[in-house]
């Protein structure tokens, strides 16, 4: 059996507005396919990169592509989704794993499998690497981003945001782990890293900064989950802000089930922002809370407003 590390680049919509909406929510479409195969004693065998030439996000958002240097006319060198995913299916083989940094790469293969009719079950098991780095050597409960795992282990990293250097980058990760006893143990430290209050369905940290806060309630991958109880793609809707670090919203899925969600903004260093996203039951709690803010705000609005008519 082989490891195969999978690191992906996607393009997002402008906004909300322009994101496709069936048949799922994508919120990102892949652009670029890296991948790293480990043997058995996690010896690297091969290595894998193709473009994707998108077909619904065309042009490229100026921050994926400021990130990854992929320019809109670049995309054309791509193949296009089914060829260059078949392309990687036969490099795959037949007997293997997935090892990805964080659960974000599944995820937006899922979609992007999904909008282009692909058979989903075709994906392995697969291994969150970040979740045997932090038992291992963290020893905390969080996301860690790659550069700072990196950083963590004192090992150069390749420069970021290309799928195979990225790929590359959590293939000399595995070289400061206990691969074996990791993956043994990962069922049991699985169900640890998502351990969380009864009325928390999800608890996330996705690694990125933003320069504003604005920027992150923009980012699609932000703001998109699926529906702990259906599967189908939720959103996030009708922010309101609590006060200056945190904003809560509704998260409404395809099927009508709704959430509270909690938006928590932390400001490093540099001046840019990190953001955790946590997702609770719509309990009675938090039902009550959510439309009293809401009834604030409006009533905070309809005030302004009619004394702006008054001023006039």
């Amino acid at each position: 059996m082989n490891y195969i590390i999978l690191d992906l680049e996607w393009n997002q919509p402008f906004n909300m507005k322009m994101m496709v909406k069936e048949p799922i929510m994508l919120s990102g479409e892949i652009i670029q396919i890296g991948a790293v195969k480990l043997n058995e004693r996690f010896h690297l065998v091969d290595t894998f990169k193709i473009m994707v030439t998108p077909k619904y996000y065309r042009t490229m958002h100026r921050k994926v592509s400021k990130l990854t240097n992929i320019k809109t006319e670049d995309l054309q060198y791509g193949f296009p989704f089914k060829k260059a995913f078949k392309h990687f299916c036969d490099w795959c083989g037949d007997d293997f794993v997935f090892l990805t940094w964080g659960p974000d790469d599944i995820e937006m293969l899922n979609k992007n499998m999904t909008i282009h009719k692909v058979n989903t079950e075709w994906i392995p098991d697969t291994y969150n690497l970040q979740i045997i780095f932090n038992n291992q050597h963290t020893k905390t409960n969080r996301q860690i981003s790659l550069k700072h795992a990196m950083e963590y282990v004192c090992e150069t990293a390749l420069d970021a945001h290309d799928a195979l250097n990225d790929a590359r980058n959590t293939a000399k990760l595995c070289l400061h782990m206990d691969m074996n006893k990791g993956l043994v143990e990962y069922p049991m430290l699985e169900k640890e890293f998502k351990k969380l209050p009864d009325n928390v369905v999800d608890k996330c940290r996705n690694g990125k900064t933003y320069k504003t806060r604005e920027d992150a309630l923009n980012d699609s991958s932000l703001l998109t989950f699926f529906c702990p109880k259906c599967g189908k793609l939720a959103v996030c809707i009708d922010f309101i802000r609590q006060n200056s670090n945190k904003y809560i919203c509704l998260g409404k899925c395809e099927n009508g089930e709704e959430y509270f969600v909690r938006f928590k903004f932390t400001k490093r260093e540099d001046g840019t922002f990190s953001v955790s996203r946590i997702i609770y039951e719509m309990d009675e709690e938090n039902v009550n809370y959510y439309y009293s803010k809401k009834l604030k705000r409006e009533t905070k609005a309809q005030l302004y407003s009619d004394r702006l008519a008054e001023a006039i």
